[in-house]
């Protein structure tokens, strides 16, 4: 098994200097500590929190809460994060993943997901996403804090077949963690290659996503009008295995880090948090 090689510290802060300031970091820290529900959080993570929220002390308070309570308790996208899991084996069968190597002129990272299995059989939206964001995990524990991230799914593969299986629950749930936990600076959200009944999907979705989300969502019917947000070189060929066999070589620490960063609700001084009241239904 791989070590994890996390981003430098040191090298964050003078990547941002004049923005990221130790002082904020150490107060953010401060505030976690005075939280006994909350787990550990490493200088590294204080400053992803930070820096995704522009350096909103507040925002960031909301967005670590939000995180660690949310994979604490939402068994759709964290609850079965075993990589040897047929179900996880057969999403890497099902899904191509990309995260690009290289930088877009803005300084954003691209995330380019696709189904290449067709068999809407094999098809189980939690697992595909379970696998996307422990990929993601790993991507932000090794690079840190960029300028923003845009993500592109390419929906050619995808047909009515698919459409049941859609769970409204699941999608919920990574509509509200993309928005409200994932320390990242969300830049774009492109679907490409439409379906004819992306309408249908539409309905579904947006209830859940907020304005400013609706605003950066780009629906194209072809690749190529991508291509004025993401330079066309910037997208491979083909993808997917190399990410995985090294997410995969990267479990024991996934494991460990779901094992040491749950959220402890009996410590809890507020009212304890539960699926109901994230979404305001309580």
């Amino acid at each position: 098994m791989k070590t994890i090689q996390f981003a430098n510290v040191e090298d964050q802060y003078r990547k941002y200097a004049g923005e990221l300031r130790a002082t904020d970091v150490q107060k953010l820290g401060e505030w976690v500590k005075g939280q006994p529900h909350l787990p550990p959080v490493t200088e590294l993570e204080l400053i992803l929190f930070l820096h995704s929220n522009y350096y909103d002390l507040e925002a960031a308070q909301r967005t670590i809460e939000c995180y660690y309570t949310f994979r604490t308790s939402c068994k759709n996208l964290f609850g079965n994060r075993n990589l040897d899991k047929d179900a996880i084996l057969m999403a890497m069968d099902v899904l191509d993943l990309a995260i690009l190597p290289e930088l877009t002129p803005e300084g954003y990272r691209v995330m380019l997901a696709k189904i290449v299995d067709p068999d809407a059989s094999k098809f189980s939206l939690s697992s595909l996403l379970t696998l996307a964001l422990m990929c993601v995990d790993i991507q932000l524990w090794e690079e840190g804090c960029n300028n923003g991230s845009i993500l592109i799914i390419d929906m050619d593969g995808i047909h009515l077949g698919h459409l049941p299986k859609l769970g409204i629950f699941t999608l919920k749930d990574l509509l509200y963690f993309i928005q409200e936990g994932l320390p990242i600076r969300l830049k774009g959200l492109h679907l490409a290659n439409v379906v004819p009944f992306i309408d249908r999907i539409m309905t579904m979705i947006r209830p859940f996503m907020k304005k400013e989300l609706l605003e950066m969502l780009h629906l194209h019917t072809k690749m190529h009008t991508l291509f004025p947000y993401i330079p066309q070189h910037l997208l491979p060929s083909d993808y997917g295995d190399n990410l995985y066999n090294y997410t995969i070589s990267c479990g024991d620490h996934l494991a460990r880090y779901d094992q040491d960063k749950r959220v402890v609700e009996s410590k809890r001084l507020a009212k304890p948090r539960t699926m109901g009241n994230f979404f305001g239904l309580l």
